[in-house]
């Protein structure tokens, strides 16, 4: 099992992060990616999140309604979440729960980025 890291970066603009997960995302994980994502979610000049699950091995419900939280929270003041370039597993997850439905997906984070 690989260590949770999570990275914020610049996507084309600074009003676009990238949040860049390794590693697995569940309930103990979750806090550390809610601490790191408190601050972008209360500033309104950032008008996109990117998550890019290239390295994400795993999600669990608890990382599926933190995500759907985020989206919510965005959503309400106008701003947009995209997710991008999940493994087959991730994605298996993703599209039985219907998140790929609610959140735009994109195969490649140069896609979700375009």
């Amino acid at each position: 099992m690989a260590d949770f890291v999570v990275e914020i970066t610049d996507g084309k603009s600074v009003n676009v992060k990238v949040v860049h997960i390794t590693g697995e995302l569940d309930e103990v994980s979750v806090e550390t990616l809610k601490s790191q994502l408190d601050p972008l979610l209360a500033d309104s000049s950032i008008n996109q999140l990117i998550f890019d699950f290239g390295n994400l091995e795993f999600i669990n419900s608890k990382g599926i309604g933190y995500l759907v939280s985020v989206h919510t929270h965005l959503a309400k003041d106008g701003r947009t979440m995209k997710l991008a370039g999940a493994s087959e597993s991730v994605m298996d997850v993703l599209s039985l729960v219907g998140l790929t439905n609610i959140i735009p997906y994109h195969a490649t984070l140069e896609e979700a980025l375009g």
